[in-house]
């Protein structure tokens, strides 16, 4: 493929309700979460659009981040319910809108670009209200600049280590990690499995889940190619 993967995350928070909506190539998602006197008291998901027939289904467990505090950590969330039963998406997503209600009222908005690769390199960049958060170069999935980051892979970026980073760097880091395997995944040939236990995976998530994965159909016509044109969440 010739082209880039764009991903692009919206946050607002503000009156202790604090929403998040995310799309790329693959999937848009929209999260509320309510909160008062500083934990969770409600949070729900919406799939718009999806790979899975039940991914939907996800939504309605982000109910077990009732009782987080809210906090600037983005991964506070993985601590607080079991990511498996978690569509990874809205579960991350909910952590990022978390984030933003500890900041107080307002608005944020995260893009990535991140080209195809050329001879294995790919190059990699975040915003951040349109500001450089970060710019990335990889040659076969390794990290090669910026230095501090170089000889390492982005699935080595758990979410353990990210708990102690300054918040702004687990967030940036945390939205990195994600959208690199997905903007490899762009070659992928994903419709010619009926199911999602037709690809063989761990158990990842709610849908790649032993009694779930059987039933969770690929939608077909999903897909979206962002290389041109306005680009995900283009209304705001």
């Amino acid at each position: 493929m010739s082209g880039c993967y764009r991903r692009a995350i919206r946050l607002q928070a503000g009156d202790g309700r604090a929403t998040g909506e995310i799309e790329d190539d693959f999937h848009h998602f929209r999260v509320t979460v309510l909160y008062a006197e500083g934990r969770v008291t409600g949070a729900e998901g919406q799939a718009v659009r999806y790979p899975w027939s039940q991914c939907p289904m996800a939504g309605a467990a982000l109910a077990g981040l009732v009782g987080l505090p809210i906090g600037p950590d983005p991964t506070a969330v993985y601590r607080h319910t079991d990511p498996l039963g978690q569509c990874t998406h809205m579960l991350e997503v909910a952590g990022l809108a978390v984030t933003q209600a500890a900041r107080g009222p307002g608005e944020r908005r995260y893009d990535v670009v991140v080209t195809d690769p050329v001879g294995g390199q790919v190059e990699a960049e975040l915003t951040c209200d349109g500001a450089v958060l970060a710019r990335w170069t990889l040659q076969d999935g390794v990290i090669t600049a910026p230095a501090e980051r170089a000889g390492h892979r982005p699935s080595a970026l758990r979410s353990a280590a990210l708990r102690e980073l300054p918040p702004q760097e687990a967030e940036t880091l945390l939205i990195l990690r994600r959208a690199l395997p997905l903007a490899g995944s762009r070659s992928w040939d994903v419709d010619r499995f009926a199911t999602a236990a037709d690809m063989g995976r761990e158990p990842s998530c709610y849908v790649f889940r032993p009694g779930v994965a059987e039933r969770a159909e690929r939608r077909h016509g999903s897909v979206r190619d962002f290389s041109a044109g306005p680009g995900p969440l283009a209304n705001g």
